[in-house]
Parts: structure tokens; sequence; C-alpha cells
């Protein structure tokens, strides 16, 4: 047999305190036991659970340190340790657990026998074995309170099954003698059914109008009534920019032009600079408008459509898309450039206004950017007067929306645009 080597001793030493601190962190209480369920070693749990200090328990029979005076001869630890202690020399481990109503207190036993790799053969085995004991209740109390939640629970469902089958009779019912008594009426409420349905129908139809006729004069109005006076009280900030008179004179005139909006509305949305000037000339008073309101956008026309050329039933609609769409370049493009092309030619008409901002994320067609309330407008305006609405991103350099009308050569404007 080699010589201990002694200048091992401090490093085992310190191993031996590092894993005792280990064992001693643990919420379970750890026993090393001998052949005969000794206790030989603990952590300190015993000392947390009041059961003794660690060096009171060792030499004390596992069920004396657990249960200590206990005399029952029926005991549900002794008899689990007991029968344990056999099958620990054999090599086999053991679980069990054992209820303490007194305390209402659920244990875990987890019996595991000593094995090392020296353990070639049953004469050289340890007969030493490891007793864990585990504080359970919370866990049982649970899984006992979830069981008892899921029976209630299944009551409760026959319950309203029951319930709700009576009630499905009950409804069935009704509904069979509602179904008779509309058969009985059906003849009679067919002419009012037709004239309800047209009367809703005329109702949806002007409602939708008036809305779009809000969002997108009215509305747009404010809007640029909003940053003019903003860009005044910049410049009654800061003299140097210039005289607000211009930009306070020009919201005032704004004003006046929104007060004439919504009394247009009133006379059945009518808008007079269409009245006035028809479609095509609109179009240009209302870019020459913009460029006024927003200096720091460069606005390019392109209007070669005349007035004549635009049909009745397009102008206003024509001459609120350019609204719309102009306004969402202010507010969303963060543009320096903003091209408005009116065109008809033999195929229609078609109105195409192209920015250079930022576009839209995603590239080509963002169909997500096409929810919003004044693309809808948009889109619905189009599709009422015949027309195709289209949005695209230029790959952030930008953004082109058109709306092509497929017109035929003879339709032109039978009077002024309304």
């Amino acid at each position: 047999m080699r010589p201990f080597d002694e200048s091992l001793l401090p490093v085992i030493q310190k191993a031996k305190q590092e894993w005792e601190c280990t064992a001693d962190a643990l919420s379970a209480m750890v026993c090393l036991l001998s052949a005969e369920g000794i206790v030989l070693r603990a952590n300190r749990v015993v000392e947390q659970w009041g059961l003794g200090c660690v060096s009171a328990v060792v030499g004390k029979p596992a069920h004396a340190v657990l249960h200590p005076g206990c005399s029952d001869l029926e005991c549900g630890v002794a008899l689990g340790l007991a029968a344990a202690l056999p099958r620990l020399q054999e090599g086999n481990a053991l679980e069990f657990e054992y209820f303490a109503a007194e305390r209402n207190q659920t244990l875990q036993f987890v019996l595991r026998p000593m094995r090392s790799d020296d353990d070639t053969a049953d004469c050289v085995r340890d007969t030493r074995s490891v007793l864990l004991v585990n504080d359970v209740s919370a866990l049982r109390q649970a899984q006992q309170g979830l069981i008892e939640a899921n029976a209630n629970l299944e009551v409760r469902v026959h319950q309203r099954t029951r319930e709700l089958a009576d009630s499905n009779r009950e409804l069935r019912n009704e509904v069979a003698l509602r179904e008779q008594a509309e058969r009985e009426l059906l003849a009679s409420r067919n002419n009012l059914a037709l004239l309800s349905e047209q009367l809703i129908q005329a109702q949806e139809q002007e409602r939708r109008r008036i809305a779009l006729e809000l969002h997108d004069s009215v509305g747009q109005s404010l809007s640029a009534i909003k940053y003019t006076l903003e860009r005044a009280i910049i410049m009654v900030q800061r003299p140097e920019l210039g005289s607000p008179e211009a930009a306070l004179a020009s919201a005032v005139q704004r004003i006046h032009e929104t007060a004439d909006g919504i009394r247009a509305i009133s006379m059945n949305l009518r808008p007079p600079v269409l009245d006035n000037l028809g479609a095509a000339s609109a179009t240009i008073w209302f870019c020459r408008e913009f460029a006024a309101t927003y200096p720091h956008i460069n606005i390019r026309t392109e209007i070669s459509a005349e007035n004549a050329e635009i049909p009745v039933r397009i102008a206003t609609h024509l001459f609120r898309c350019v609204q719309e769409l102009l306004n969402n370049v202010a507010k969303h493009a963060s543009a320096n450039t903003v091209w408005v092309t009116l065109q008809r030619d033999a195929a229609g008409l078609r109105l195409e206004v192209r920015d250079d901002g930022h576009g839209m994320a995603g590239g080509a067609t963002d169909h997500t950017k096409l929810q919003g309330s004044g693309i809808r407008n948009l889109r619905e305006r189009a599709e009422m007067t015949g027309g195709k609405f289209s949005l695209t991103s230029l790959n952030s350099s930008g953004a082109v929306a058109e709306i092509r009308w497929p017109l035929e050569a003879k339709e032109t404007c039978e009077g002024r645009a309304g």
C-alpha cells in the first residue's frame, strides 16, 4: 500500500468543507446511514426542522432522529425505513411517503445505496446509504386542490350542460314559433321590405358621401390652418424669419374658405371652387394654395386635361382625391418635391401624385399601408366612379399614387363640374 501523502490533507479538507456547505444549502434533509440505519452524518436541515443539532443526531437511528420518542409500532416512518434497509444492502433504492396528520405534513423519503468505482464485488460493496427527506406538503396539497377543483368543475360543467340543453330546447321552440309567424307575415311585408331596403341603401350612401366630404374637405382645410398658424407662431417667436402677417392672413383666408366649405357641404356638398372654375382649373388652384401653405414643398404640375374633358360624375371626386393625396404627402411623406399629373387621352382620365419622400417600409406595394381612412376613402371614391386606385412605394425614394378612370371618347363635361 502506498504511503498517504500528507500534503493532500489541506485539499481534502477544503473539498470536505465545500461539500458540507453544498449539503447544508439544500432544502431537503440529507443523512448518511450505516448498514443498520444509524445516522453517520447529516446536513444542517435537521437543525432547521427542530430535530436537534447535527452532532447530537449522529449515532442515532434515522427513525429516532425523525420521530424522537416515537413508540408507535405501526409508525409509517419506522416501517418504511425497516423495509428499505435490506433492499439497500442488495443495492436497490427505495422511495416512500409519510403523512403526519397532526401536522398536516407530507414527507418524501428517498433512500439510495452508496456506490463507488471500487464496488466490483459484493464483498467490497459500500454498505452505507443516503437518505433524503423532502417536505412535499405544498405539492401534495396543490395536487389535492387540483383534483377537487377538477371534480367541482366536472359537476359544474354537467350542470351547465343540462341548463344549456334546456335553454336550447326553449330557444328552438321559440325560433319555430317566430318562423311560423314570419311566414304568415311574409306576404304582407314584401312591399314594405323592398321600400325599407331602398331607403337604407340611400341613407347609407348619403352617410358615406357626407363622411367622405367631411374628411376630405373640412378636415384637410383645418390641417392646413393648423400648419399655417404654427408657422405664424414660429415667425412671431423668431422675427428674423419674417412677418407673420401673411401667414395669419392666409390662415384667416383658409378659415373663410372652410366656412364656405361647410356651407357648401350643407348645400348638397357642392364645392364652390368647382362650380366657379371646373375640375381641371380647380386642381391648378388647389396646387397653388398647397404651395402657399407648404412653402418647403416644391410642387410641379402637368395638367393637360381641360375642364370640358372631365365628366360631371368624376369632377368632385377628382378634386377631393387631389386634396387628400397632397395633404397626405404634407403630413406623412417628408417630401421635398411632389409632382401632380392630370391627363385625358383616348383610354380615359389619369391622375398621378408622386413624391420624393421616404416612401413605405417594405418597398413595392405595402398592403398594410392601405388601411387608413384617407387611403380607404381614395379607393372608394375611385371605385364608386368606375376608376381604379393604386399606391406604390419607390424603395424608400418616394411613392406614387395613381387613379385611372376609363372613359369613352364622347364622355365629356355637360356643364360645370359637380
